[in-house]
C-alpha cells in the first residue's frame, strides 16, 4: 500500500469516527454562563449558577420572580444582572417558572 493511500484511508478512518461520534449535550451550566458571558457578565459561572438555582428553589416555593429579584440585587448589587439570573433561571434550569 502506498504512502498515499495509507493517509487516504487513515483520513477516512478519522473522519467516519468524528461523524459517528455522539455529540456532546451541553448542561444547563454551560448555556447558562455562555448565555452571561454574552451580555457580558463574565464573572464566576460557578456563583452566576448557584443564584440561579436558587432563584428556581423559591420560585418553586411560590416567590414572586419580582419579589426573587429584588432580593437578588442585595446580593449582587447590579439589578441588570439580577434580572439576567432570573431570567437565565427560566430558560435554563426551570423553565416551568419561565416568564413570559
Amino acid at each position: 500500500m502506498t504512502t498515499l493511500a495509507r493517509l487516504t484511508a487513515l483520513l477516512v478512518v478519522v473522519i467516519g469516527a468524528v461523524l459517528a461520534a455522539p455529540q456532546a449535550a451541553a448542561s444547563p451550566e454551560d448555556d447558562f454562563c455562555r448565555s452571561m458571558t454574552s451580555v457580558g457578565f463574565t464573572g464566576n459561572c460557578a456563583t452566576l449558577s448557584t443564584l440561579a438555582r436558587d432563584v428556581c428553589a423559591q420560585l418553586e416555593r411560590g416567590a414572586d420572580a419580582t419579589a426573587v429579584a429584588e432580593r437578588l440585587d442585595s446580593t449582587t448589587n447590579v439589578e441588570t444582572l439580577s434580572n439576567f439570573i432570573v431570567a437565565g433561571a427560566g430558560l435554563y434550569f426551570c423553565p416551568e417558572h419561565r416568564q413570559p
